[in-house]
């Protein structure tokens, strides 16, 4: 019996131009990777905008875009529909608007052609619950397939072992678009700003975009993005002592909600890299972290970001509990092996 083929559209990143996307990377190839890997399927990737597009379409039993939002992928799901191809629409965030901070707001409304992309598909996926509600105003069915770390493949001995944590000492901050704050953006900047000053044994490493107010981070060492899977080794290889993710919560009223229907992909990546973590206690973050067990949960105030740093960077005890506590949590709860078999069940 001949296996599914499946054809993983690719796209370039709604925030970043010119860059590949790492929604279609974290959610969709990385699971047809596991899959293929077993042996369960056949498939192939390939741009939206590549001219040879229409023969993945045709060769495919199965399409999956996501987040698509352009003029040539409303034609290859037409054209993949015309020939009887299934037709799966991934989407990880609320892609309808962008809040204040995103670079993606200054784009065009797009909600038109995205509409009319999902018109032409037989299934809509969906990476929570929150999403999953919101989203039935636009697609009343939708079909949940949540997000997963294909941990082995980057840890294939278990939890990273860190016998010596890098020197000098090592922080990981990674963020695509702009800083994910508004009212509190000042206070963080603030927070990190007097933690380096005081510890200058410190460097901050940041993964991701540009952003206005790095001139102000002199401690602050810059790599752009990088492919999902390099970044996931990078992390692995950094021997990092913990990571920081900030991210507005109830204060920024006006993009709640959006942040809301985020996914705490930093926590399943940075748990699988055996990196503990100080995160926003955002909605995201609340649903998935156990305070002081996986993770820290902090209020986006001065005060809490700073003692969260000053505890987290001189308690070599509790980042190895959280350390162990994170990697056994993403390896239980949120395996790509459940992400997978999740999507298995759309391709008809």
């Amino acid at each position: 019996m001949s296996k599914v083929r499946i054809l993983a559209l690719q796209r370039e990143s709604h925030v970043a131009p010119g860059v590949p996307s790492l929604s279609v990377a974290a959610r969709v190839t990385e699971l047809l990777d596991y899959l293929q890997d077993r042996g369960q399927i056949d498939y192939a990737s390939i741009s939206e905008s590549d001219p040879a597009a229409n023969n993945g379409v045709r060769w495919a039993d199965v399409i999956i875009l996501s987040k698509h939002s352009s003029t040539a992928a409303l034609q290859l799901t037409q054209y993949g529909r015309q020939l009887g191809r299934r037709l799966v629409y991934d989407i990880d965030d609320w892609i309808f608007s962008f809040p204040e901070y995103s670079g993606g707001r200054a784009k065009n409304d797009k909600t038109g052609l995205i509409l009319d992309i999902l018109e032409n598909c037989h299934v809509v996926t969906v990476a929570n619950r929150r999403l999953q509600e919101k989203i039935r105003t636009h697609v009343p069915v939708t079909h949940y397939v949540p997000n997963g770390m294909w941990v082995e493949k980057y840890a294939a001995s278990g939890l990273p072992t860190i016998s010596k944590e890098a020197i000098p000492n090592r922080i990981v901050f990674t963020n695509a678009d702009l800083i994910k704050l508004e009212s509190s953006k000042e206070l963080l900047l603030t927070a990190l700003q007097v933690f380096f000053l005081k510890h200058p044994e410190f460097v901050l490493d940041f993964y991701g975009d540009p952003f206005p107010e790095i001139i102000s981070l002199p401690f602050l060492h810059f790599t752009n993005r990088m492919p999902y899977e390099q970044y996931m080794h990078s992390l692995i290889s950094g021997s990092y002592a913990f990571s920081i993710t900030p991210l507005g919560a109830g204060e920024d009223a006006a993009a709640s909600d959006f942040n809301a229907c985020k996914n705490p992909f930093k926590y399943l990546n940075y748990g699988a890299a055996g990196i503990p973590g100080i995160y926003s206690a955002s909605p995201i973050y609340t649903r998935c972290i156990t305070n002081m067990e996986t993770g820290i949960l902090v209020e986006n105030s001065l005060n809490d970001w700073s003692r969260a740093l000053e505890h987290l960077a001189f308690d070599l005890n509790l980042r190895q509990r959280i350390r162990v506590a994170a990697f056994d949590d993403i390896m239980s709860r949120h395996h790509v092996r459940t992400s997978a078999a999740a999507l298995v069940q759309t391709f008809g």
